[in-house]
């Protein structure tokens, strides 16, 4: 492991049902560590990373959720934040699943559910974002025996691990962050399905291939907004096709654009501000 550089804190005073919002929009500007605390979340950046722009951009951030103080900044050197974010991770449900980090064990209330080994890297897929639950809880209902994966977006590898658990015969799956190659594949080794699942770095040109059985897509709005077309290619026809990374307010939009794209919905869940949909290419 690389030895830790300098970073940047940022310690934006937010109530904490604020909290995985801003993460959404921290984590799509750059950043790479986040920890909660009571009415706080601190948010990590490499300090070669901390433009104006980016500046600018988590002011903007800040602004939009009105948070009354502006946030404070701190350089903070040579700290393992992988280590720092590893003592807030804890066993998560998400029905049909339970999400376990290597360092802690499972308690009787955990009985009966399919137990995903995920050692995340400070970002999405660690189960904690509501975003990875809803599409987890979705999954039951669109994945079928033999059916071939695609995750887009991949991160830690979870959703691509779940199918598989449901029964699915091979996950192709992809990502821009070159962390992610090294999670996700740690974490097929975790959960013994390293032969039936592979990750590429990059955006969907490293996908030559098309005819998926399931397309399972939680990222962003615009990202998920400027791919889809693209996505629905990649579906074989009577395919289904989930998203996520969405909020309440995004479900019309999305809604129709899945629409004019060939598909019906199937399914849609939600929680808090977060939603989720799941729809057939017909």
């Amino acid at each position: 492991m690389p030895a830790p550089s300098a970073s940047l804190e940022l310690a934006f005073h937010a109530p904490n049902d604020l909290h995985d919002l801003l993460v959404a929009d921290l984590d799509a500007l750059g950043f790479e560590g986040f920890v909660e605390e009571d009415g706080l979340l601190k948010a990590f950046v490499p300090e070669a990373a901390w433009t104006d722009a980016v500046r600018d951009a988590a002011e903007a951030v800040r602004l939009h959720y009105a948070l009354p103080r502006e946030f404070d900044v701190t350089r903070v050197e040579d700290r393992n934040w992988n280590a720092a974010f590893e003592a807030t991770i804890r066993p998560v449900i998400a029905p049909p699943f339970v999400i376990k980090p290597s360092w802690h064990e499972l308690g009787s209330e955990h009985d009966g559910l399919t137990v995903l080994h995920i050692d995340p890297k400070m970002s999405f897929g660690t189960g904690l974002h509501e975003s990875t639950r809803l599409v987890l809880g979705l999954l039951p209902s669109v994945v079928t025996p033999g059916d071939r994966i695609l995750d887009a977006g991949t991160g830690t590898g979870v959703l691509a691990i779940a199918a598989i658990k449901l029964g699915a015969a091979h996950a192709v799956t992809f990502d821009i962050d070159l962390w992610a190659e090294e999670n996700a594949y740690e974490n097929f080794v975790r959960n013994d399905v390293q032969g039936l699942a592979e990750v590429r770095i990059g955006d969907l040109d490293v996908v030559d291939e098309s005819g998926f059985d399931v397309v399972l897509a939680n990222i962003h709005r615009e990202v998920l907004l400027g791919m889809l077309a693209r996505l629905a290619e990649k579906t074989r026809l009577g395919g289904r096709l989930v998203l996520a990374g969405l909020l309440r307010s995004d479900a019309e939009t999305m809604r129709e654009a899945t629409a004019a794209v060939g598909f019906e919905t199937l399914h849609e869940a939600t929680e808090n501000d977060w939603w989720a949909w799941a729809g057939k290419k017909v």
